[in-house]
């Protein structure tokens, strides 16, 4: 099996508490195969305002130093474009001088601008949830990328599994794009830090993507943390031994 993380946030991100050099070191003590750091690239006016953007050039030179310094971990350049459905022109015009190796696409706002990647005192509503769904299948149907990125965000705090049947056709829907368009599906393993405790999207939700044909999946730990560096390799449910990620179905970038 091969030994990765494809969703980690060092301090090119406004929220990451992360240092690359620190994160390389731990993943070449675990013996890593490969790792894709994936800064923050949210491009909404109001984050604008709020956190600013890091320096894509300042980035993509760290990263071309540290494959440099590290040939024996395979370290992957990308970014995590949030709400990319709604950025799409910005971000692929400030990509084009800097142009990323993974690109996961991610929604982290409803229409009426509800965060639902941020702690929340109430579940959101059927009505928000319906709306959560359908900002994907647009974000998978409009925009080019590798990875799908927690799907189900807004549960992570959440303490129990929420009712979902309701949306389940806009789940089929999506899924069926992402396997059309060989875009992976991420197993995002943050809820494991949080109340929820279970990986996103869940059990079912793989089951389902599986039986529509679905086999390309990416492992997330969604850092932002020293300590988050696969503190989660103790918690991996059966499912994912059985998935027995290799060369096969795991996502691989060409060297």
């Amino acid at each position: 099996m091969i030994l990765t993380d494809y969703h980690i946030h060092t301090q090119y991100s406004w929220d990451s508490k992360l240092e690359i050099d620190d994160v390389i070191a731990k993943a070449i003590s675990l013996n890593n195969d490969i790792i894709a750091i994936t800064e923050h690239l949210d491009l909404l006016p109001w984050e604008v305002n709020a956190h600013g953007i890091f320096s894509l050039r300042q980035y993509s030179a760290h990263i071309d130093d540290l494959k440099a310094q590290h040939p024996r971990l395979r370290i992957i350049k990308g970014v995590e474009i949030g709400d990319y459905h709604l950025t799409k022109d910005y971000a692929l015009a400030m990509l084009e001088d800097y142009p990323m190796e993974m690109i996961l696409g991610a929604v982290h706002f409803l229409s009426d601008r509800t965060n639902i990647a941020s702690p929340r005192l109430k579940p959101i509503s059927k009505e928000q949830i319906i709306d959560y769904y359908k900002l994907h299948l647009q974000l998978v149907s409009t925009c080019e990328m590798d990875i799908l990125a927690h799907l189900g965000v807004y549960k992570r705090h959440y303490q129990q599994p929420p009712d979902e049947s309701f949306a389940m056709p806009i789940i089929k829907d999506i899924l069926q794009v992402i396997i059309q368009k060989g875009i992976a599906l991420e197993i995002n393993f943050s809820p494991f830090r949080k109340a929820y405790a279970c990986s996103i999207p869940e059990n079912w939700m793989i089951d389902l993507y599986r039986d529509l044909g679905g086999n390309l999946f990416s492992i997330g730990g969604d850092c932002h943390h020293i300590d988050h560096f696969h503190d989660f390799r103790h918690l991996l449910p059966e499912w994912i031994n059985d998935l027995e990620l290799t060369t096969n179905n795991l996502l691989l970038l060409p060297d």
